[in-house]
């Protein structure tokens, strides 16, 4: 069903993504020169090179999460280079790939990161071990979610959340929607992915829409975005990117 009502709604998401219809400053610049933008950024090479070394590395195991694509980890890197969030909240990773993304925008971020499966595949060590002194891994999201928000307090800055997925299923379903309404009554950013594929990030993603009373959500219904920002009105887009 999401497939086909994707098919449905694709001209009508081109349409929009194209700028047509967006009437908030914000949107259609963060639509614009965010999500749709098609010119290079420094980092774009590194970023294909590493993900090209982790599909190498994994190529002879049969089955292995997806990695992700090189346009969802240039929009990552996107994304946080907009924003610029010194403290990062990372809930799941296959590989680190997303990880090193959105850590190359700045030297000096830091980044929590809830995967207590990081010892499935020896590359995701490897992809992280450059990162360690900024990047804390946990195994618990209590403690994860608990060390952010104080990091965050401490830095007085607007959380930035990214969920890739919900490495222990149904068992972290309530540690991420707490953190995600909690991001949201902060202003903060929200990223969630493989809503089309997880049945539970796409709960997590409805639930989540519909706690934010202000802001501005951007989906092609495989990702969300939640921009919580309390002076912008609160609106809908559903693209294409």
């Amino acid at each position: 069903m999401g497939r086909i009502h994707r098919y449905r709604t694709a001209l009508s998401r081109h349409h929009r993504s194209q700028g047509f219809g967006i009437h908030s400053p914000f949107a259609f610049r963060f639509v614009l020169d965010v999500l749709r933008e098609r010119l290079p950024y420094y980092a774009y090479d590194d970023i294909a090179q590493l993900r090209a070394a982790v599909v190498h590395a994994v190529s002879h195991h049969w089955h292995h999460p997806r990695i992700i694509s090189a346009k969802n980890a240039k929009m990552l890197f996107r994304l946080v280079n907009f924003f610029n969030p010194p403290c990062i909240l990372q809930v799941g990773t296959s590989y680190g790939v997303s990880t090193a993304c959105m850590m190359a925008v700045d030297r000096s971020s830091r980044l929590w990161l809830y995967e207590p499966h990081l010892d499935r595949y020896p590359v995701v060590g490897r992809v992280l071990e450059p990162l360690l002194p900024r990047v804390e891994c946990y195994d618990d999201p209590a403690v994860a979610v608990a060390d952010y928000r104080r990091a965050v307090d401490a830095a007085g800055a607007q959380p930035f959340v990214l969920v890739n997925d919900l490495p222990c299923a149904e068992a972290d379903y309530d540690h991420a929607l707490g953190c995600v309404q909690w991001t949201i009554d902060c202003g903060g950013v929200l990223v969630m992915r493989n809503l089309s594929r997880e049945p539970l990030m796409k709960r997590l993603w409805l639930d989540a829409q519909a706690y934010a009373q202000r802001g501005q959500t951007f989906t092609n219904e495989k990702i969300a975005i939640i921009v919580a920002n309390p002076k912008l009105q609160r609106e809908d887009f559903f693209l294409w990117f």
